[in-house]
């Protein structure tokens, strides 16, 4: 008994098979393109992770350096007998006489 493939010839199944390869090969590059692109992002967000705690650290630093600054400079204005708000307007005229400078 001859074994009924339909209304094919082995030529025309053999082409289909090829066209079927090449697809799946196509498909296998995209794929392996999209997991090095995932990959790759997964690699961006655990370096800008990184970034960021060593950015919230430096930033926690500072806060404590400021306040240290601010105390430093609240006990010097209370020594001196000024207000702290003179000296917060001096500093604010030498920052804006320094952002004129620089701009101008």
């Amino acid at each position: 008994m001859e074994e009924r493939r339909g209304q094919y010839s082995d030529a025309v199944l053999s082409e289909l098979e090829n066209q079927n390869e090449n697809e799946v090969e196509g498909m296998s590059a995209k794929v392996k393109q999209l997991k090095d692109l995932t990959l790759a992002i997964g690699d961006e967000i655990r370096d800008s992770s990184k970034l960021a705690d060593r950015m919230n650290d430096s930033f926690d630093n500072t806060r404590v350096r400021l306040r240290g600054t601010m105390n430093r400079m609240l006990r010097m204005a209370e020594r001196t007998g000024v207000g702290w708000r003179v000296w917060l307007g001096f500093f604010a005229a030498v920052v804006v006489l320094f952002w004129y400078v620089w701009l101008f």
